[in-house]
């Protein structure tokens, strides 16, 4: 009689590899590699996929490889769409340089009948507004519009400690008619140490073949990040982030911190305050430092970040979140 492989011995497997120490130790020693010739391409495009969505996060410093919860979790971490304990909508604003503005709105519930299965669906856009444009001459041949937007869908489980995420999105750019399109899969895991107030978050975002306009075909930010939380004492969070741009050949480094004055994620109520720091070797510093603060009231959560961007002005976001 032929032997079938059961698929759930087959789940417990994978999840067993991928808790194993040196899955972590492989991709830290990844993210942390120095600046050498990891592929051979050049840079990336869609820069607007690097934006942060979500102003918490944004207020520390991007660092949200481990500590991004709920539907806010599909730009950071998919895997952190498992946290959600009911049904979530945000809706997030981000005033950018030169008139450009960032908007993202997103949903995440439990499938039903799905053993505990989460799904989330999000949209961004990022409208850089009408520009002027010239000929050779500087003299003026009208104007044009410029937009880049991405849809996602993502699915995550927890088990045990482990959560598991990804998600898969469709990409679009277009700059005076001219469309390029693409598609990109990100993946995540997050797991919460035994006996102590820790835990790790692993991401690949922006795996895909590139952005194809009419005869190019530009590589997407593909980036690998590790990040660690610490809750030394109840309402503190202290967030460390590492992420690695492949194609770009650098790496930025986030650190965040998030104090809950009263109150707390499990309250009603609350109010945190939040601040952070990054950089990146042989990138411009400006614009490193980060603050914001927010606000919990009956299952919503108000939240504001600003970010100073040197000679550029600074970037100012807000997002609303409500939970049902």
């Amino acid at each position: 009689m032929k032997n079938k492989t059961n698929p759930h011995d087959m789940l417990n497997r994978i999840v067993y590899l991928l808790s194993r120490p040196w899955v972590l130790g492989a991709a830290l020693v990844f993210v942390f590699t120095p600046s050498v010739k990891i592929s051979q391409a050049l840079e990336s495009g869609a820069e607007f996929l690097r934006i942060d969505t979500d102003a918490r996060l944004g207020a520390m410093s991007s660092a949200g490889a481990a500590s991004a919860m709920g539907i806010s979790a599909m730009t950071y971490n998919p895997a952190g769409l498992a946290s959600m304990k009911r049904s979530e909508a945000v809706l997030s604003h981000s005033a950018w340089y030169l008139g450009a503005s960032h908007d993202f709105a997103g949903a995440g519930f439990t499938l039903p009948g799905s053993a505990g299965w989460k799904m989330g669906l999000s949209f961004a856009k990022l409208s850089s507004g009408s520009m002027e444009g010239r000929a050779a001459s500087r003299s003026r041949t009208g104007g044009y519009s410029a937009y880049d937007q991405a849809a996602s869908l993502g699915i995550a489980k927890q088990y045990g400690k482990y959560s598991f995420g990804g998600a898969i999105k469709y990409i679009e750019s277009s700059i005076a008619g001219v469309k390029g399109t693409g598609y990109a899969v990100d993946m995540g895991m997050k797991r919460g140490l035994k006996g102590i107030p820790v835990s790790v978050g692993i991401a690949v975002q922006n795996l895909g073949p590139g952005i194809k306009y009419i005869s190019q075909r530009d590589q997407l930010p593909l980036s690998v990040s590790a990040g660690i939380i610490y809750m030394p004492i109840t309402g503190l969070m202290l967030n460390f982030d590492a992420r690695r741009y492949v194609y770009d050949k650098y790496t930025t480094y986030s650190i965040g911190t998030e104090y809950a004055l009263f109150g707390g994620p499990a309250e009603m109520t609350g109010l945190s305050l939040r601040g952070g720091v990054n950089g990146a070797a042989g990138q411009n510093a400006a614009g490193a430092f980060s603050a914001g603060a927010g606000i919990k009231l009956m299952n919503a959560d108000l939240d504001y970040a600003m970010s100073p961007e040197g000679s550029l002005g600074s970037t100012q976001r807000i997002t609303l979140k409500k939970k049902f």
